[in-house]
């Protein structure tokens, strides 16, 4: 009598007079193995998009309750929104008319049309891991690196484009506006070799600012990383970065004029954003040359492209999406991920002092017409943070060694000291990525996935 375990047992006893296997079975074999591993990738893979929606639907829910709770704690429920909003540099007029609104919930039409042309930066994972890492997605500290993305990305939108355009992703007659659009999406794909990718940006900011990979980096040092990438690059828009608030023109003139993204960081305040500045906040996201403002709540970065009273209008990179593949054809579904059509607000008493605001001047008499405009905010009473030299930035009164040898490969001209201290303490703080959160202030949505889970 014989028993399937018996028969089972046996075959795992070597016998010498049983037959070898041939090729065909073990390339049979192989492949069956190969089979089972990617089925395997794929699984994981596809748990982990999972994971990553669930995530990003809490963390929606959680950000929604957060911020209706603050706007009753600040009485903005009980007000009137305003009538007027503006939208880097545009402006629209939501005035109701005959007491009846044309939309039906939220904004109007032309204004989610217009937010939606917006470069979405987020998250990504099942990238290639960046230099000489494990680290296949930036979740839970790449967050200033993605809106410093969202800038750039503007910029080029503002270059190509102009602030007016418009494509038909199924019109024939658009095709080469499709094609520039996609050409922008490809240099902040998850790829070494796109000029502003994350795994450039990460190991930038580690020769540069020495800031170990997975480590959040600051406003600055993020406008740093943008301005090395663009002169390693040779790229078309220059950068030009500034920490005290001083643009020096012959710096940026210094030869033929080449379109410029203007970044300037600065810090407008301790744990919260001096009221002083509310209003110049609110008038550089007016001007014709706005690109936009990098900032956000404390340890949680945001992309702010407007305003409505006191909120402004942001694009949120804390959401997971899966990384897509540099490749010659991309379909309509793969560009959706980078774009957004639900604009959301946060008021300006909620933001942390550390932004970098950005403006990008195309031509040396947009560069004028921007220090013109800039000037002019004092005749309104507006505090400025930005004032103009006609001269060359001063060398630094101090430099370390590496930061030297950084400096020589990647910038274009001097950049100013961060404070007039030298100390390091000093530079921490001023980078934001060290400086003390208000307990007041403390969010969860800077943290990782799985701390952010913990935490709800």
């Amino acid at each position: 009598m014989t028993f399937e375990g018996d028969s089972t047992q046996a075959a795992c006893i070597p016998n010498a007079a049983a037959p070898l296997p041939s090729e065909a079975d073990a390339s049979n074999l192989t492949a069956a193995n190969s089979d089972t591993n990617t089925q395997t990738i794929t699984q994981t893979q596809n748990t982990n998009d999972i994971r990553s929606q669930v995530v990003n639907t809490l963390r929606e829910w959680y950000l929604l309750a957060s911020d209706s709770i603050a706007s009753l704690l600040d009485g903005r429920f009980a007000q009137q929104p305003a009538q007027d909003l503006w939208l880097l540099g545009r402006h629209y007029d939501l005035k109701v008319e005959n007491g009846e609104q044309s939309w039906a919930l939220g904004y109007p039409p032309q204004i989610v049309k217009d937010f939606s042309r917006l470069i979405w930066c987020t998250y990504r994972s099942n990238y290639s891991a960046i230099a000489q890492t494990d680290f296949t997605s930036d979740a839970g500290w790449g967050c200033m690196l993605r809106a410093g993305q969202m800038l750039m990305a503007q910029a080029l939108q503002l270059h190509y484009f102009g602030r007016n355009w418009e494509f038909d992703w199924d019109s024939s007659n658009d095709a080469s506006k499709r094609q520039l659009y996609m050409d922008i999406v490809k240099q902040f794909l998850d790829e070494y070799s796109s000029t502003f990718s994350i795994q450039r940006m990460a190991s930038l900011g580690g020769q540069f600012e020495g800031k170990d990979i997975g480590n959040w980096f600051g406003p600055y040092e993020t406008a740093r990383i943008l301005h090395g990438l663009a002169r390693q690059a040779n790229h078309p828009v220059s950068v030009y970065t500034t920490t005290d608030g001083v643009v020096y023109l012959a710096d940026i003139c210094d030869d033929e004029y080449q379109p410029t993204l203007v970044l300037v960081a600065s810090m407008l305040g301790i744990d919260r954003v001096n009221p002083i500045y509310y209003p110049f906040i609110q008038a550089s996201l007016m001007l014709p040359q706005s690109a936009g403002i990098a900032g956000g709540r404390p340890s949680s970065a945001l992309y702010f492209a407007g305003f409505q009273g006191d909120e402004l209008l942001f694009l949120d990179p804390h959401f997971t999406r899966p990384a897509i593949n540099l490749r010659d054809g991309y379909t309509r579904a793969d560009l959706d991920t980078y774009t957004c059509s639900n604009p959301r607000r946060i008021a300006l008493s909620r933001l942390d002092p550390c932004m970098v605001f950005g403006y990008y001047c195309p031509t040396l008499e947009s560069l004028i017409d921007l220090r013109s405009r800039i000037e002019l905010l004092a005749d309104d009473g507006i505090k400025s943070i930005v004032t103009f030299d006609n001269g060359h930035a001063p060398e630094p009164a101090f430099q370390s060694d590496a930061t030297a040898s950084s400096s020589d490969e990647v910038d274009r001209h001097p950049e100013p000291p961060i404070q007039q201290s030298t100390s390091s303490s000093d530079a921490d703080y001023y980078s934001c990525a060290n400086r003390p959160k208000s307990e007041s202030e403390e969010v969860i949505s800077g943290c990782s996935e799985e701390e952010w889970v913990t935490e709800l």
